[in-house]
């Protein structure tokens, strides 16, 4: 009955440990707003991994000839397990560069933002070539810590294409 309930328990907590944060996107260049989803989606202890996926869908302006469904999109960043809490990016501040099959990520740099101070900035490149990813991350946000990120998009008519989003609390 112990190993049931303990079995239980570290299932519950698991389960429990994806993390999902919603982001409301700013208007730009040819787009109104939109929403962006971060989802811890899958963790993969044994490889020391998490997978957080970005589905981002964007308004696009009238009169823009980008199909509306290229601005619907997601996209998987791969990361050790380090950066469920802030000492991945300590590590990254002191000078190393984090490479997965997937990303290559580097510190940029702390800065403040509204009454935050010493917000990390961390810069994530798509090795796909697709896109690259600002985050901005603080311990005092809850779930995977990101209050703010910004998305340069290469899509085949867009190329470049920059979205900033902050977290919709």
């Amino acid at each position: 009955m112990k190993t049931l309930l303990c079995a239980l328990f570290l299932s519950s907590n698991l389960f429990a440990s994806i993390n999902s944060l919603k982001f409301k996107v700013a208007p730009g260049e040819f787009h109104t707003g939109g929403t962006l989803e971060a989802v811890e989606s899958k963790l993969d202890a044994p490889n020391n991994r998490i997978e957080v996926q970005l589905k981002y869908n964007i308004t696009k302006k009238p009169f823009i000839p980008a199909p509306a469904t290229m601005l619907k999109n997601i996209f998987t960043i791969e990361l050790p397990l380090d950066f469920q809490d802030e000492r991945g990016y300590l590590y990254l501040e002191q000078g190393h560069t984090i490479e997965t099959d997937k990303v290559i990520a580097r510190h940029a740099g702390r800065i403040n933002i509204g009454l935050l101070n010493d917000v990390h900035h961390v810069k994530i490149n798509g090795k796909n070539g697709k896109y690259v990813c600002d985050v901005y991350y603080h311990p005092s946000i809850p779930e995977l810590g990101w209050m703010k990120l910004g998305l340069w998009l290469n899509l085949s008519l867009l190329s470049n294409y920059q979205i900033n989003a902050d977290l919709d609390r």
